[in-house]
């Protein structure tokens, strides 16, 4: 198993996110944005899973810090953040991405996307600061819809 396979997977059944550990697929999901990885990272603590790679549309700066928690070694994206490509390197995870760009956008593309505006000022080694923050926004996202 590797990212690679999680891609292939992750493109052909059009997911969102796919988690592997050594030997088979683990999680996926069609979900959108943080979702998928706040919801791995339930099964994480809950099933004690030993995840090692993963494929994700989009990886900001939240999800390569759930991403390192949970012990993910290396990671596919189709689109990485250079945010979340500086905490990869220093957590030791090898991200290989189709394309890496300075901010990952808010949905309408006109402004930094809200979790990656949230964390600013959140210190990433603060796993529990950083999901604090993350569940934060991500409630705030669902109460203005």
């Amino acid at each position: 198993m590797n990212s690679e396979i999680c891609k292939d997977v992750m493109h052909s059944e059009k997911l969102t996110c796919v988690i592997a550990d050594e030997n088979e697929i683990i999680f996926k999901s069609d979900k959108k944005g943080i979702v998928p990885m706040l919801e791995f990272l339930e099964l994480y603590q809950e099933k004690g899973l030993k995840p090692v790679y993963q494929a994700d549309r989009i990886i900001g700066k939240a999800a390569v810090i759930i991403a390192a928690h949970c012990g993910i070694s290396e990671i596919y994206a189709d689109v990485v953040s250079q945010s979340a490509m500086n905490i990869a390197c220093e957590k030791g995870i090898t991200v290989y991405c189709d394309q890496l760009v300075e901010m990952i956008l808010n949905p309408a593309k006109t402004k930094e996307g809200p979790f990656e505006a949230a964390l600013h000022d959140v210190d990433p080694e603060d796993f529990e600061k950083v999901l604090e923050t993350v569940r934060k926004t991500l409630a705030e996202i669902k109460a203005m819809k």
